[in-house]
């Protein structure tokens, strides 16, 4: 990424010797010899770094600090002078100046400090923008371990796009962790934007920024979330909760990674990755024109799919163990595991909120469990399936009287009438109809492709 550094001094030969040192040392460099044009040219070349000389005819630098911040406040000001003292340097300080440096120096001391600036400001960025109650990707089941090895590719090839399907609380944001965690990018910012929870009318200043005077209130310029996320990763969590003039946008925006702030005139390119997270089927939300197709193309690089917990009931010790360990020491309790009922109750419980319902019931569990064991009294689980009518009733049972009939293709062909009334509802999505069912996907699956159920069920035999 080039820095942007402003060089204001009325010396023209200090600077000359500025734009052309930095320049080569990689920098993109704009030089003024007043206060007033150095002001303005702030005003368009939106600068990183501010060289200001403090003696500039008349005027003193230290004067016109706060015209650069109403500008930006985030701008990086170097101050310049040939005549310091302490408690010049102090009023600097106090003013906002980020450095402050005696002539005459040499453009090895103003390239260091100028990036030992934008570092310093990188890592506050990213200490404000990243959220990370939860980097771990647990569980052993195939699923699981599909997604850590997709993530090590993404790890060496962080230019590429994610998208992540998923129920609400199987770990999306997980997920997008890890993979930023997992890339080149890591020590860059981890930027997460919630895009239901913006509200509409703001979500473009939100994501792009906006100029100074380019709405009412707008009284100083704004970075947007993508051009703090540079060099780092942007997470688009709730995509398909994107308003479609937004959506519009934002393809424009993928296309280049350029954009324009609102009220700006001039393109800003920034370098980042995206990844996008939705529990929204896509390919429907456009086919009922909800949602851009040619965005989902372009969003659709490497997807990633998380099984619900419901399919993957191999994870759930191992969650369980995670959470018991995180809330023993959150509540101060010493537990040494849990009971054993309580987890086979967990891993045959269906779990419609996944991953963040199991989560829930652990904590409430830690808080009031008492003894060595994790006990499940205030879990509130309840186990679906576990009355059944009496004497069959409610379902269409064959006459016996009229002759002996075969419990097990009987029981077989109802299993299969209830699965294919599940599919007919679902439009054919073999996840939905396994949630319908109280199943997995695999058994569903099983099913349909005429497997014979588990050999080792019991039937009953005339006796």
């Amino acid at each position: 990424m080039k820095y942007k550094v402003l060089v204001i001094d009325d010396e023209f030969l200090l600077r000359m010797t500025l734009e052309s040192g930095l320049s080569d040392r990689g920098y993109q460099v704009e030089v003024a010899g007043d206060i007033r044009q150095g002001v303005a040219l702030a005003e368009t070349f939106h600068p990183d770094v501010v060289l200001l000389d403090n003696r500039l005819g008349s005027d003193r630098g230290l004067d016109h600090i706060s015209d650069f911040r109403q500008l930006d406040e985030e701008v990086q000001i170097i101050l310049m002078t040939a005549y310091g003292s302490v408690s010049q340097a102090v009023e600097a300080m106090k003013l906002g100046v980020s450095n402050y440096v005696l002539k005459p120096f040499d453009l090895d001391e103003i390239d260091l400090i100028i990036r030992r600036g934008m570092e310093q400001l990188t890592n506050r960025r990213t200490v404000a923008l990243m959220r990370r109650p939860n980097r771990e990707l647990i569980g052993v089941s195939p699923g699981i371990q599909r997604i850590r090895q997709n993530i090590r590719v993404l790890a060496e090839n962080d230019s590429v796009d994610v998208l992540i399907f998923g129920e609400t609380g199987t770990g999306k944001e997980v997920v997008a962790n890890n993979i930023h965690d997992g890339s080149a990018r890591r020590d860059k910012p981890l930027v997460k934007i919630n895009c239901g929870a913006i509200p509409e009318t703001l979500l473009e200043s939100e994501l792009f920024g906006y100029e100074k005077g380019a709405f009412t209130g707008a009284n100083k310029t704004k970075k947007g979330l993508m051009e703090l996320a540079n060099g780092g990763t942007v997470f688009l969590d709730e995509i398909g909760e994107l308003p479609l003039p937004m959506q519009a946008k934002l393809l424009t925006f993928l296309e280049d990674r350029r954009f324009k702030r609102v009220g700006g005139l001039r393109d800003i390119e920034v370098n980042v990755r995206i990844v996008a997270a939705t529990n929204r089927n896509l390919e429907e939300e456009v086919g009922r024109g909800a949602f851009r197709e040619d965005l989902f193309y372009r969003l659709n690089v490497m997807q990633i799919y998380i099984p619900p917990l419901r399919e993957r009931p191999e994870d759930i010790p191992a969650l369980c163990q995670f959470y018991l360990e995180q809330f023993s020491l959150k509540f101060k309790k010493s537990f040494q595991g849990i009971e054993p009922e309580f987890l086979r109750t967990m891993e045959r419980y269906d779990w419609k909120g996944n991953v963040r319902e199991l989560r829930n019931v652990m904590e409430r569990c830690a808080l009031f469990s008492g003894g060595e064991l994790l006990s499940g009294a205030e879990s509130g689980l309840r186990l679906s399936g576990q009355s059944c009518p009496a004497s069959g009733e409610g379902f269409p049972l064959r006459d016996l009287r009229q002759g002996a009939i075969d419990l097990r293709r009987e029981v077989d062909a109802f299993e299969l009438a209830y699965i294919r009334r599940a599919m007919e509802l679902t439009g054919g999505n073999l996840s939905q109809a396994a949630q319908l069912l109280g199943a997995t996907r695999f058994t569903l699956k099983r099913r349909l492709d005429g497997e014979e159920p588990d050999k080792d069920r019991k039937t009953t035999s005339g006796t």
